[in-house]
């Protein structure tokens, strides 16, 4: 079975993990990766992820658009729930001690320069825990997809260092959900199959899991802001 590796593969290898990865959760990994402080939910959305973050001890801020689907679906007023231009965050420098980011990027129009923003306002030695749409078809006005070594780069070029990116969801899985009218959920066959060749020992474990993000639907990932 082929790997597909590139020379990029040189420059990811330290953020791929080396368990046999399946899809992973976005809340399962802010969970290792956070604890008790000040979290901001970037594009907060509905407010979906409240429980979540209160859960791990923290205290919550979410901020988002003043216009969108998600935001006009929001009923809760239980938390802060702020909002802003699209990149320029309304918080001070060292803010906050962790920021998670569901499905957001993949609509933001200049990330760069939010990114920027949510290095500033982490606090030091902080962590960016965040999933976005790779192989995920277009959805709810978004605008890019950002493929493992344009996670890769975008973080690294705007400062931050990448922890760990892990596959979400399948690619076909989610394109077929997306024809079907989401009628056929949680198809999986990608990942099985590189499973069996890992298996077979015709692939190592960090060759195999580089594959899995190379076909996922969504990329899930840990960053961190320098000490």
């Amino acid at each position: 079975m082929a790997t597909f590796e590139g020379p990029e593969f040189e420059e990811l290898k330290h953020t791929i993990p080396t368990d046999n990865a399946q899809q992973a959760n976005l809340g399962e990994m802010f969970k290792a990766a956070s604890g008790p402080g000040l979290v901001l939910d970037l594009g907060c959305g509905d407010g979906r992820a409240v429980e979540l973050i209160r859960g791990t001890g923290a205290d919550y801020v979410g901020v988002d658009i003043e216009q969108s689907p998600e935001v006009a679906s929001r009923q809760r007023t239980d938390e802060q729930f702020l909002t802003y231009n699209g990149t320029d965050l309304p918080f001070g420098d060292d803010h906050f001690d962790a920021v998670y980011s569901n499905q957001v990027f993949e609509h933001v129009r200049h990330p760069d320069r939010l990114l920027c923003e949510v290095l500033r306002v982490l606090k030091p030695g902080g962590r960016f825990v965040a999933a976005l749409s790779y192989l995920e078809p277009y959805h709810s006005y978004s605008i890019f997809n950002y493929t493992p070594y344009g996670v890769f780069r975008v973080l690294s070029d705007n400062g931050f260092e990448l922890e760990e990116m892990r596959p979400g969801p399948e690619g076909l899985g989610m394109i077929v959900r997306q024809i079907s009218a989401r009628r056929i959920k949680g198809l999986k066959l990608v990942y099985p199959g590189v499973d069996i060749a890992l298996k077979l020992r015709r692939i190592d474990v960090r060759k195999a899991n580089y594959l899995k993000l190379r076909f996922a639907g969504h990329i899930l990932f840990t960053a961190r802001k320098p000490a």
